[in-house]
């Protein structure tokens, strides 16, 4: 019986060992899984918000490449868009159709600053054009912007 009772309590104690090493394995590789998990989104999240903001970014080149390729745009004046003191020096800038109604024009920063200020709720993205040497001192870059010529910089607008 002392030899049974010896081979029960170390087959148990074998056991318990056991037990706790598979425990103790499950619940590292579980963790080690999350880690690879958690950085695969992190760097998935990183690369989805990446191309939306290259998207919106080239949308908002385009459209102000294709401005630039016109010259500006001739709109009616109004409250929303007066014209443009910052294009004053330029002798076209307001003009009057044969039909007696006026139009000033609105060259490509101008339009891009509008349509940011009007719109960018719309899709819940808003830009700021900057300058080093802008017209109009509003575009003047901040300290912490880089330093090119023409930066554009990108916010997520808050929900209403």
């Amino acid at each position: 019986m002392k030899i049974f009772d010896s081979y029960r309590k170390g087959a148990y104690y074998s056991l318990r060992r056991l037990t706790a090493v598979v425990v103790i394995a499950f619940t590292v590789l579980v963790v080690i899984s999350l880690g690879v998990n958690l950085r695969q989104l992190r760097s998935h999240t990183r690369e989805l918000a990446k191309m939306e903001a290259l998207t919106t970014f080239n949308k908002d080149q385009a459209f102000r490449l294709w401005a630039t390729s016109h010259g500006g745009v001739y709109v009616p004046p109004n409250e929303t868009t007066p014209p443009n003191p910052y294009l004053s020096h330029i002798p076209d800038r307001d003009i009057e159709l044969p039909s007696g109604k006026k139009l000033t024009l609105m060259n490509p920063a101008y339009i891009m600053k509008q349509a940011m200020a009007e719109y960018s709720e719309l899709y819940g993205v808003r830009g700021h054009i900057t300058s080093i040497n802008p017209l109009n001192p509003a575009n003047k870059a901040d300290e912490w912007e880089p330093t090119p010529t023409r930066a554009i910089r990108w916010e997520m607008c808050e929900a209403a």
